[in-house]
This record gives C-alpha cells, sequence and structure tokens, in this order.
C-alpha cells in the first residue's frame, strides 16, 4: 500500500473513532456559521480562517459539523518554518580610466623666435562606474537585495540598475528599483530594497541611473526564499473614539478594535491623505483593558512624497500574540489626517478528518465543551508523513445560526456529569450484587 493510501486510512480510521465519542450539537449552540464548500472525495481538507471567522470565535469556540449535526475533530497546524535566507556580500567598485581632451599649450618668446609647445593634458581620476558582488559562493536564488552604501549627509533618491553575469562580460538585467535616504521628523529612513529574479550564483553589477554625489555602495544582503509565501490578509482598522476608549486611557494615544483576536504578523499606521509621520509606542492586547504587551518603542512610521515619488515606512514585525486591541502613543502630534491601523496576519487553517454527511458548516462562537480543536488528532498527524495532496476547502456566505444568545450562559440538564454518575453507580451495584451472591454460595457449600 503506498504511503499517501495509509495515511488516508489511517487518518480515515482516527476520525471515526473520534466522531464517535462526540455527541450531536445543534447548531442554535453556535452564534453563527459558514458553508464548507468540501473538495470531491477529500477526507482530509483544510478550512481556511478569516478575520470574520475570528470576529465571530475564538478557535476554542468553533466546531466543523455534519449534517447530523455531528462534531468533526480538526486541529489547527503550526505555522510553516520560514524558508528565507539572507548573505551579506561585500560590492567592489568598477573604475574607469579617464582623461582630459583639452591640451596644454606653452609658448616661449625671444628676440629671435617664437616657439610654441603643446603636450597632452595628465589623466584624470579614475571614475566608479558601478559595483561587483561576487554571488559564486552561496547557493541560493534572490528575490531581492538589500543594499548599504556609505551614509551621506543630505537626503537623496537614486535609481539603480541590478545585472547579473556568469563571465562578467556578457550582463542582462534582473531588476531595477529607487533607492533613497530620507529626513523624516529629524531622523533618517533608508529606502535600501531592489526585488530582482535572478539564477543562482554568477556575479551581480549595481549601476546608478542619475548622479548623487560621493554615492559608494559599500555592500549588498542577498534575500531568498526557497518557496513562495502566501499572500497576507491585510484589515484596515479605524480608530476608536470618545466612549470606546478604555477608562484609565492614556492622553494622546491612539486606540483600536481589530473586531477579533488576529494573529498579527506586521502592522503599520496608514495616513487618511496619504501623507504623515508619527515616532510612537505600539503595544496591543486581548482586552481593552490590558495588559498591554509592548511591540515596539520610539518606531518612526511614514508615508511622504520625495521628488515626485511616494515613500512608506516598513511594516512593524509583530510576534505570534492573538489581540484584538492596539495601543499607539505618540512622542508628539502625528502629522496626517485620519490615522488608521493596518494590520497583516498570514492565511491560517483548520485540519479537518471527516466521516460524517455532507453538507459540512464551521459553527462558530459557543460555550459548549465539544467545541475547539482536538488534540489527539494533532498527535497523530504530527507522526505521519505529511500528504501534498491536502485541499483547501472554501467557505460560502456567513448565516445567522444561535446569534448572541448562544454566549449567555443558561441552566442546562448536566447529560455529561449524569451519564458518568449513572455509570459508576450501576458498576457499583454490579459489584455489590456478585459480592453478595459470592457470599451465599460460599455459606451453602458443607464444611
Amino acid at each position: 500500500m503506498r504511503k499517501g493510501s495509509a495515511l488516508r486510512v489511517s487518518v480515515t480510521a482516527l476520525g471515526i473513532a473520534l466522531a464517535a465519542t462526540a455527541a450531536a450539537l445543534d447548531e442554535r449552540e453556535f452564534v453563527a456559521g459558514w458553508p464548507i464548500e468540501v473538495p470531491a472525495g477529500a477526507e482530509v481538507f483544510d478550512v481556511p480562517l478569516t478575520a470574520e471567522v475570528y470576529a465571530a470565535a475564538t478557535v476554542g469556540q468553533l466546531a466543523v459539523l455534519d449534517a447530523d449535526g455531528e462534531p468533526q475533530p480538526f486541529f489547527r497546524p503550526g505555522p510553516e518554518p520560514r524558508a528565507e535566507r539572507r548573505v551579506v556580500l561585500e560590492a567592489s567598485p568598477l573604475y574607469a580610466a579617464t582623461f582630459q581632451q583639452g591640451l596644454i599649450v606653452g609658448v616661449t618668446r625671444s628676440d629671435r623666435s617664437t616657439s610654441v609647445n603643446v603636450v597632452p593634458d595628465q589623466p584624470a581620476e579614475p571614475a566608479i562606474t558601478g559595483f561587483v558582488l561576487d554571488a559564486r559562493g552561496p547557493n541560493i536564488a534572490p528575490i531581492a537585495l538589500e543594499l548599504d552604501w556609505r551614509a551621506l549627509p543630505q537626503p537623496f533618491l537614486l535609481g539603480v540598475v541590478v545585472e547579473q553575469s556568469t563571465d562578467l562580460t556578457s550582463w542582462r538585467e534582473i531588476g531595477r528599483a529607487s533607492v533613497a535616504a530620507l529626513s523624516v521628523g529629524g531622523a533618517e529612513a533608508r529606502h535600501a530594497r531592489v526585488p530582482v529574479r535572478a539564477a543562482v550564483g554568477g556575479y551581480l553589477r549595481v549601476t546608478a541611473e542619475g548622479s548623487v554625489a560621493d554615492w559608494h555602495l559599500l555592500r549588498a544582503t542577498l534575500v531568498s526564499s526557497a518557496a513562495e509565501r502566501a499572500t497576507p490578509i491585510s484589515v484596515r482598522v479605524a480608530q476608536l473614539q470618545g466612549s470606546a476608549e478604555p477608562d484609565d486611557a492614556i492622553s494622546g494615544a491612539l486606540y483600536f478594535d481589530a473586531g477579533g483576536p488576529l494573529p498579527v504578523s506586521l502592522a503599520t499606521l496608514a495616513f487618511g491623505d496619504n501623507n504623515g509621520w508619527v515616532r510612537a509606542d505600539v503595544a496591543n492586547s486581548r482586552a481593552l483593558d490590558g495588559p498591554w504587551v509592548p511591540v515596539a518603542y520610539g518606531e518612526l512610521m511614514y508615508r511622504v512624497s520625495f521628488e515626485g515619488r511616494e515613500f512608506v515606512s516598513e511594516p512593524i514585525a509583530v510576534p505570534r500574540y492573538e489581540a484584538r486591541y492596539w495601543r499607539v502613543v505618540p512622542s508628539a502630534p502625528p502629522r496626517g489626517e485620519r490615522l488608521d491601523l493596518e494590520l497583516q496576519f498570514p492565511q491560517e487553517t483548520l485540519r479537518v478528518a471527516v466521516d460524517g454527511r455532507a453538507p459540512y458548516l464551521l459553527a462558530a462562537g459557543t460555550l459548549s465543551e465539544e467545541a475547539g480543536p482536538d488534540a489527539t488528532l494533532a498527535s497523530v498527524w504530527s507522526t505521519l508523513d505529511r500528504p501534498a495532496d491536502v485541499r483547501l476547502a472554501t467557505l460560502g456566505a456567513r448565516r445567522e445560526l444561535g446569534g448572541p444568545g448562544a454566549l449567555v450562559a443558561g441552566w442546562r440538564f448536566p447529560w455529561r456529569t449524569a451519564t458518568l454518575w449513572t455509570v459508576l453507580i450501576g458498576g457499583v451495584l454490579v459489584v455489590g450484587a456478585m459480592a453478595v451472591r459470592l457470599a451465599q454460595e460460599m455459606r451453602s457449600q458443607p464444611s
């Protein structure tokens, strides 16, 4: 039997065992749900988690129900390991010798004659025409170059072209971009990343388009990625106003509600008029009244126009922390109008093993203990070879199930506790009856 078939049989058998122990759930026990369009014939599939799902419930309040309301086992796979590599290469300048076109003319006069001496001018200082990087050592295909140049006293904007060659003779262009050093709010901000499409090995040549006095490339970082990353999901969050802010709000601070605990990886301020800057401390929290977890201190965020081009600060990288509320504390009143918070998070999924009847439903927001991921399925899955054919399902439009009332705690008959006590009492009675019968038999036997 092939590995893939054995894996599907194992996961399906596990799903049957887990589903057999789960009690059916009523859809009205959940706030909302999304129909799941499952790929044909899939016994294991992934369900995408969207911002709308995060806003409705935590992962512990989710369930995947079949047509009979039976919960199907699922777990949330961990993030894939980053495949990005970074290699720093020193830059070597390329020189070209130049000569002045003029001549030195000398005239000597005497009483009898005049002599004229003409000699060529002295050669000028060699000029730098570009910079070369030896990329033969690293066995990577870069997707971008991050340039590092000698600091200059004045801001500048410079276009650069990146070319690649295997013999230092024939060159082909692999990328071009604008690099710049800007002065924003009294601080220097650099834009030094150049996207490229390069092959492995060879030489790289960086040539400036235009003229910036004394611009000198020192080194460049080759950035590579072994696999294409999915485009992150981006949401734009408006600032909380007035009474929506916490009671102990910091004076001048900006508060934002993302609507749900998003697993944010990048955060930045979006300026409403596309022009402004601010230096601020950034923190996030699961609750509006804290505690607040610091994300960045004195971070410079900006969007400015320079010589007809737009420059935007790099987003803040955030360690994975499922936070709903965000706080930005500026060091001075921000330049710009209507500040929004832009959050990006990777596409995460639920991995589901089903053995029920279609159609399936992703239900969110409940107090039921049967909801949430299954640790047994996650543990078993981690011991198996990962198949390449786990396909992604799609979610339909949201529909209201039990509404907000599903999260209101009410009295419910404790069926699970009652069943457990019934089994225990029944077991005690059976053991007691057996003991009495054994004692009677022992007394009835002759001594």
